[in-house]
């Protein structure tokens, strides 16, 4: 007579051990997927902190490189402060543009390439970021007798913590200026800016601009 087996499911053993190994599996998986996220969102954070900065300091380069000089000139200044530990600028830069016309026909709009610039820093309104700073660019179209007030002001760059703009005098630097005191403009202009990263960190950049005083 010919016997017939039964078949028998898993054991408690085999399901135990079963489960261990698919969670081990799980977890290499989800640990594999974390490590991904992890690393694509540091090189976006630092893609876009370098780049933020790399477009702050090309602007500021680009103000200070056009800053537009004219001798004994009682609109034309260039104005540096301290505010603090840190600096304000106030000058006046060429800014060429396609676009000449601003305003309605009948209402035309007084404008020009030449205008006021300043940079400046502003505390963070977030009340939980005393230690941060707003840098602000302020620009007005056209310049007048007051070159440290008027027209719009934009932020630049946020979680700033630190600013300063240096002048080459001689083989030094000074950290204030005034061409209506001393009827020069500076030839050679040192900012160093310091910004805390997305994890916070702070870092330091410096940058070198050049007055071309023979515009």
């Amino acid at each position: 007579m010919k016997k017939f087996t039964q078949d028998k499911g898993f054991s408690l053993i085999e399901i135990l051990v079963a489960a261990a190994i698919s969670s081990m599996v799980i977890l290499m998986v989800y640990t594999s997927y974390r490590s991904i996220l992890a690393t694509i969102k540091d090189f976006t954070g630092y893609a876009e902190f370098y780049e933020n900065i790399n477009l702050t300091m090309a602007r500021i380069d680009h103000d200070f490189s056009n800053a537009y000089y004219k001798r004994n000139h009682k609109k034309i200044s260039f104005i540096a402060e301290q505010n603090g530990e840190n600096s304000l600028v106030h000058f006046v830069a060429i800014n060429h543009r396609k676009m000449r016309i601003l305003g309605g026909l009948n209402e035309p709009y007084p404008f020009s390439d030449i205008n006021e610039v300043s940079y400046f820093l502003r505390p963070d309104p977030n009340p939980e970021y005393a230690d941060l700073f707003w840098l602000y660019r302020r620009e007005e179209r056209h310049y007048d007798e007051e070159p440290e007030s008027g027209g719009s002001e934009s932020v630049m760059l946020e979680n700033v913590t630190g600013i300063k703009f240096e002048f080459k005098v001689r083989n030094d630097w000074a950290n204030r200026w005034d061409s209506r005191e001393n009827k020069r403009f500076p030839k050679a202009i040192k900012t160093t800016l310091k910004v805390k990263n997305y994890q916070g960190k702070e870092e330091e950049f410096v940058l070198l601009s050049y007055i071309d005083m023979n515009g």
